[in-house]
């Protein structure tokens, strides 16, 4: 995914080791998901 991504034009791509439960289980901050009804008009 990382690669595509960068492949798309974004610059700030990191592939991220472990996966997302990786992140979370080290207790890094995460952003909670909203949905598309939360989302301002």
């Amino acid at each position: 995914m990382a690669h595509k991504l960068r492949q798309l034009g974004y610059k700030d791509v990191r592939i991220l080791k472990g996966g997302l439960g990786s992140w979370a289980n080290a207790g890094l901050p995460l952003e909670p998901k909203t949905s598309p009804s939360a989302a301002p008009a």
